[in-house]
């Protein structure tokens, strides 16, 4: 638009409707949360996200703890940027576990995560933290139904759990009263679950003792309800990584026992954005196997492949492993490995020549976004087409700008489908587009696309053919009628 003031002379503009070109930001790099008590405190603060590039500036850590181990099996697999993130270390496990988890308020431990893109500039997509990740509550109580409130009831009665099998190792739950309020004083309206216990086989009795000294009380009646109980990384994991626009996936370690444990434990585990492996690795340091998590060599694997010919569509799966001696649990193929990929566990196997990577599968329920590499591909191009439509905000609602922003977003399309990311996608104006919503400055686009799959199985089938005996005695007749033989006689 011109501007139509006076003015003698020639007066040039540049226009401002101009394309929107599509850009790709570094879809490798990892976040990588752990403890080091020994780091420079200067290089390293504690919580504060630190971008690394190279083993000689991790050397800072120092070599007490996990971060300095997890960046260099994840810079020697083929990555190359590692977001690091040091959390105060603690001899008590639980304090220890509560840093690495973090606050999601003061966003430190997994939840400084938040701040990379705004402190650094890059957004990681792969996650990996120290911990037992791979922990779960089995045949705990999950949940206790209150079937009668009691009455009369002075004080929070005690609440106690009795029986629940004779497995070894069981442990009984702790359990806590809650007193209802205004209509529902003076009876127990739920039960919390402090402790959840473990190893019940059966339900445990529930009783309640005191309550007050009211003639007339009536105690509570309450079942206790038995499941697994999932662990405190996982549910972290979880909010992070499908916080808007976060579009990262977390690799995390299984239980590291059998294959039944880590295929029960993936059943606590429901999410597109979440990888499990198992079993762990083996490192020879000085002729003693030590056994390290095997999540930092998948994170490593899927850096290199980003960075390789294959891109962001290419599969963490059946690549040759370098930074591993062995596995803590021999994992057969096709037997194990197929049992666990199935049920969306992925693991490492020793096949045509060393340990490769086995399995891209993420813990989804819904099958068409189960595969690693087809949720990053889904994320990179959302992204893409996110930055590439930040320009049009607020421009002017013209034919040329719509056309543009059509034309625009197809030619990003194109892009990927030429390097072989999507098989195809178009974008167009969707029917919502009506006078009433478009005077509000709002306009609706419609975007399709298809990722580039994998093929995981290539079915081969064989056939017998007797016919091939009559080609050989046909070739036989051939050499004795036209050949030497036929010469000699």
């Amino acid at each position: 638009m011109a501007d139509l003031s006076y003015f003698h002379g020639v007066k040039l503009e540049e226009s401002p409707d101009t394309p929107s070109v599509l850009r790709l930001k570094n879809n490798g790099v990892t976040f990588l949360n752990g403890h080091a008590d020994a780091a420079d405190p200067a290089a390293f603060p504690l919580n504060t996200p630190t971008l690394v590039t190279s083993l000689s500036q991790g050397v800072g850590l120092g070599k007490e703890g996990s971060l300095l181990r997890d960046l260099r099996t994840i810079l020697e697999e083929g990555g190359s940027y590692v977001v690091v993130n040091r959390v105060e270390y603690s001899d008590t496990p639980a304090t220890l576990m509560a840093n690495l988890i973090g606050d999601p308020v003061e966003r430190t431990g997994l939840y400084a995560f938040h701040r990379v893109k705004g402190l650094i500039g890059y957004q990681p997509r792969v996650i990996v933290t120290d911990g037992e990740t791979g922990t779960w509550i089995a045949d705990g109580v999950v949940s206790v139904s209150v079937t009668g409130g009691g009455s009369n009831l002075t004080e929070a009665p005690v609440v106690t759990a009795s029986g629940g099998g004779a497995a070894a190792g069981k442990i009984l739950p702790v359990l806590e009263a809650v007193m209802g309020t205004g209509a529902q004083a003076g009876t127990v309206v739920s039960v919390r679950v402090v402790s959840a216990g473990k190893g019940m086989t059966v339900a445990p009795a529930i009783a309640f003792t005191g309550g007050g000294a009211e003639v007339d009380k009536v105690l509570p009646t309450a079942i206790a309800n038995l499941g697994d109980v999932g662990n405190a990384y996982v549910s972290a994991l979880r909010s992070i990584c499908h916080a808007d626009g976060a579009r990262a996936r977390a690799y995390i370690h299984g239980p590291n026992t059998t294959n039944s444990d880590a295929v029960r434990f993936r059943k606590t585990i429901n999410s597109d954005r979440i990888l499990i492996i198992d079993p762990k690795g083996i490192k020879n340091v000085d002729d003693v196997p030590v056994i390290v998590p095997s999540a930092p060599v998948f994170a490593g694997v899927r850096s290199r492949v980003v960075a390789s010919a294959e891109g962001v569509s290419g599969s963490v799966s059946n690549k040759m492993i370098r930074t591993l001696d062995g596995v803590a649990r021999t994992i057969n193929y096709p037997l194990d490995s197929n049992y666990l990929n199935e049920n969306q566990v992925n693991t490492i196997i020793n096949e045509r020549g060393g340990l490769r990577t086995w399995g891209s599968r993420l813990a989804a329920e819904n099958i068409l976004w189960q595969f690693d590499s087809v949720r990053a591909t889904a994320d990179m191009i959302n992204e893409g087409l996110e930055d590439l439509y930040f320009l049009y905000v607020d421009r002017k609602f013209t034919r040329g700008n719509l056309k543009m922003m059509i034309e625009d977003g197809n030619a990003a399309l194109r892009v990927f489908t030429i390097n072989e990311d999507i098989l195809g996608g178009r974008v167009w104006l969707s029917d919502l587009n009506v006078p009433s919503l478009n005077a509000q400055g709002k306009v609706f686009l419609n975007v399709e696309f298809e990722p580039v799959g994998l093929m995981e199985q290539i079915h081969i089938t064989t056939h017998r053919n007797i016919v091939y005996y009559q080609l050989l005695l046909d070739s036989v007749r051939g050499a004795i009628d036209n050949g030497p033989l036929s010469l000699a006689a």
